[in-house]
């Protein structure tokens, strides 16, 4: 149990630390008496750049965020429980009134102009000096209408409010780095796109939806989704309605956990790489269309958000004529693989099984397509059926078929990336690490040079399992009894399919000769 206890030994210490404020940081300094407006901020990325910002630099004026209501809650309802979150704790224990400097704006990024109200817009053009415009729909196969009226017209009309604002200073939109991954080599510059942001949102308004759908394929060509699709077109609106003002690009690769702040090894959804680990960790995912030697372009949350702050400082004090794109990628100066990823994964949350698990890990990375859908048949399919047919005969409700679908969906999405690798430019993110001083580089670290991947992973695992899982750690005993039993079962139905397969090869090679 020597993993386990190193786990959760600096889990414990991560969260004795007061990360408070640090004197001399010019950023924290830039950010005095300055109001922020951000989008996306009920979010992952979102949640993290409120509460770094209300942390790292306390005299900041005021915090706008565009919330949008769901169904039997209002928008104050969603923020009362984001408050809540667990996120929010170093934050609160620091500056427990830190509440009022957050002012609620009731919108959403899918309509025109974000769904705000007059008086809000006033009030943005009046007070806000940054924006951090981190809103996107980050589904996959999301619908061409709605990718576009979140990722595309969201971004344009956030540019045109913010072009009027009295005192802005800096705008930061958040992109991807797979915005172009229909290239082989990635700079930090713009690329022809597919089509025009002005004219994809008339065609999508102007079309009806059913038509739309039907010509998404032929749209999208060589982009593997509608979100790296319209993510290409936003940059577009960027670059147009961007124009002589503050703006810069940030597009991070890959988001996973938390390095060390607020919370280490913190995440709230099951996107991308986080899903792999969650789904092979519970024993639900078997097998993955992943070519394991291919770069694993992942980076952690907290760096991503320290990466923004400091563009946005940075954006702000030197004016660019031209807007500064930077690719926030792990590859160029920490290079690791899916191979180094699941082992890293595997070694240490081999002693912090989830009482959740279902099954012993027992994922296989298939770099050939066929030979991962035969796995799929015979490793999914056919035990959820025979799982699903035994719930009916007991008279329950049958549901693993319909579990599998949904993880089939999943990894179908997430192949492309990680059967193919991009060779990406940075030389704007190392710049911009490298102007910052001693302080700042302290208080916003986002050197992917300087991340120890053996240290990032002793934690990883067991925060899944406590924010994403909610397993709380008092399960562990029960769990690790489950996780033998079910290694135990695992091994015994391998020796008997191995000695099957045995005798069967045996029986035709008696009768051949």
């Amino acid at each position: 149990m020597r993993y386990a206890a190193e786990s959760m030994r600096l889990m414990r210490e991560c969260g004795e630390v007061k990360w408070c404020p640090l004197e001399g940081s010019k950023i924290a300094d830039f950010y005095k008496g300055k109001s922020v407006f951000v989008t996306g901020a009920t979010g992952f990325l979102g949640k993290l750049v409120v509460e770094k910002l209300l942390r790292a630099c306390p005299d900041l004026d005021t915090v706008y965020i565009l919330v949008r209501p769901k169904k039997g809650e209002d928008a104050h309802s969603r923020i009362d429980k984001l408050y809540s979150d667990e996120i929010f704790g170093p934050l609160t224990k620091l500056f427990p009134k830190f509440v009022h400097k957050i002012s609620v704006m009731k919108g959403d990024a899918s309509l025109p102009d974000l769904g705000l109200s007059p008086a809000d817009r006033a009030t943005i053009i009046e007070k806000v000096n940054v924006f951090f415009h981190v809103a996107a729909t980050v589904r996959f196969d999301e619908k061409m209408t709605v990718a576009t009226a979140i990722n595309v017209r969201g971004t344009r009309d956030l540019l045109q409010i913010a072009a009027k604002c009295k005192n802005l200073e800096a705008f930061v939109h958040v992109s991807t780095a797979y915005t172009n991954c229909n290239q082989k080599e990635i700079c930090e510059a713009f690329y022809k796109p597919p089509i025009r942001a002005d004219e994809l949102i008339e065609m999508v308004e102007k079309t009806p939806e059913k038509i739309v759908l039907d010509e998404t394929v032929r749209l999208i060509g060589d982009w593997p989704n509608t979100y790296t699709f319209t993510k290409a077109v936003a940059e577009d609106a960027v670059r147009v309605y961007g124009k002589g003002l503050p703006v810069c690009v940030v597009r991070p690769a890959v988001v996973i956990a938390t390095y060390k702040e607020p919370l280490r090894s913190w995440i709230d959804n099951l996107y991308g790489a986080t899903g792999i680990v969650v789904g092979a960790g519970t024993g639900l995912l078997k097998t993955m269309h992943c070519d394991s030697s291919k770069t694993a372009e992942l980076v952690p949350g907290d760096y991503v958000i320290n990466h923004m702050i400091a563009a946005s400082y940075q954006t702000a004090i030197e004016k660019p004529k031209e807007i500064p794109i930077y690719n926030y990628v792990s590859s160029v100066e920490n290079h690791h693989t899916w191979r180094d990823f699941m082992h890293q994964c595997s070694t240490w949350g081999e002693e912090l099984p989830t009482i959740r698990c279902v099954w012993y890990y027992t994922l296989t990375m298939n770099r050939f397509y066929y030979v991962h859908v035969l796995y799929r048949i015979f490793l999914h399919y056919l035990p959820a059926l025979l799982m699903d047919l035994g719930m009916i005969l007991a008279r329950k409700p049958p549901m693993m078929m319909k579990i599998y679908k949904k993880i089939t969906k999943f990894e179908s999405v997430i192949s492309h990336f990680s059967t193919n690798e991009w060779k990406f430019h940075n030389t704007n993110t190392q710049d911009l690490w490298n102007s910052l001083t001693k302080a700042d580089r302290k208080m916003f670290p986002f050197s992917m040079k300087e991340l120890s991947w053996d240290e990032y992973y002793k934690t990883h695992t067991l925060g899944l399992r406590q924010y994403v899982v909610k397993d709380d750690i008092s399960t562990l005993p029960q769990a690790m009894v489950k996780w033998r039993r079910f290694y135990i079962a695992n091994k015994a139905i391998k020796t008997i399919f191995y000695i099957v397969i045995l005798y069967l090869v045996y029986s035709f090679l008696s009768r051949l000769l």
